[in-house]
């Protein structure tokens, strides 16, 4: 077998323009590398990622064009539906532009407000406000919190909860602005993951008491015992979300198991939640009905929204 050619080094960078590369025909069709788009090549040995397809596309999209959607939800890591796939990439343009039409692309025509474009890697998207107020046309309300909740992480913030505002303010009109306006009040800075949130928005729509979120849970002398994911400090009940990375990973295992004894000590019900029940709470929620109605709670269905 005659020894392939190799790539010059400008071409192991990132995706190329076959029209660009200046290498012969029979080169551009080699093993070695992948097409993602017409026009396009890339390292058949470069990892798979939502980034290099869009950067791969970037290269042959026109001037005002920009990623939005899901596409511009997955490049800024806002959290989307497990197994939400990245083809086809979402490009928007403003009305009165042409659409881009392509294999593997949804094109959108989007009214664009000053604000609303934003650019990550050198990619044109629209901006996090503008994202996930445009995510609510196609995510539940759980999971438009979730997605709400990640971008207002106390530890990481991408945005703050006026911009959303005015952002939800300026979306007035537009498919999913009902859905926007009933979840801003429920976001919260506090939430350390979306199955978090999105257990604590299925507990408001079945009408149980409003949670407190990662807050201190403190004994009768002040003495700090643990930080529950969730928690009903009038009627002694804590709710702990745990996924996979907490049977994996031995040192947050006898974490755990340090937080749920010690909540036991001081006479909570501690309440251990995992992946079945953020896809299905039905059982989840009887249980920490039960557990809040032993604890005080009269059982009347409470209105959030």
């Amino acid at each position: 077998m005659t020894p392939r050619h190799p790539l010059p080094p400008s071409l192991l960078i990132g995706p190329f323009l076959a029209r660009d590369a200046t290498l012969a025909r029979g080169r551009l069709r080699g093993r070695d590398l992948t097409a993602p788009f017409a026009g396009t090549r890339d390292l058949a040995t470069a990892e798979a990622s939502l980034l290099r397809l869009c950067l791969a596309f970037a290269l042959r999209m026109p001037p005002r064009s920009f990623f939005c959607g899901p596409t511009a939800a997955g490049l800024l890591r806002i959290p989307l539906p497990v197994g939400h796939p990245w083809l086809p990439l979402h490009v928007g343009v403003c009305p009165g532009e042409r659409r881009v039409q392509s294999a593997g692309i949804r094109p959108q025509h989007l009214t664009l407000l000053e604000g609303d474009l934003a650019f990550s890697e050198g990619l044109a998207l629209t901006s996090p406000e503008r994202t996930w107020c445009d995510l609510a046309g196609s995510l539940t309300l759980p999971q438009l919190v979730g997605a709400g909740d990640f971008l207002l992480w106390r530890r990481n913030p991408v945005t703050s909860l006026a911009r959303l505002e005015t952002a939800v303010a300026q979306f007035a009109g537009r498919r999913g602005v009902r859905l926007l306006r009933i979840a801003l009040p429920l976001l919260s800075v506090r939430s350390d993951s979306p199955p978090e949130s999105e257990i604590r928005i299925a507990i408001l729509q079945a009408g149980l008491p409003a949670p407190d979120v990662n807050e201190p849970v403190r004994d009768a002398f002040g003495q700090f015992v643990a930080r529950p994911d969730l928690s009903w400090r009038r009627f002694r009940v804590a709710l702990e979300y745990e996924g996979d990375h907490h049977r994996t990973d031995r040192i947050q295992w006898t974490e755990d198991i340090r937080r749920i004894n010690a909540l036991q000590l001081i006479n909570w019900v501690a309440i251990r939640a995992h992946s079945p029940d953020y896809r299905d709470p039905a059982d989840l929620l009887r249980k920490l009905g039960t557990a809040l109605m032993a604890g005080g709670w009269d059982g009347r269905c409470v209105r959030h929204w």
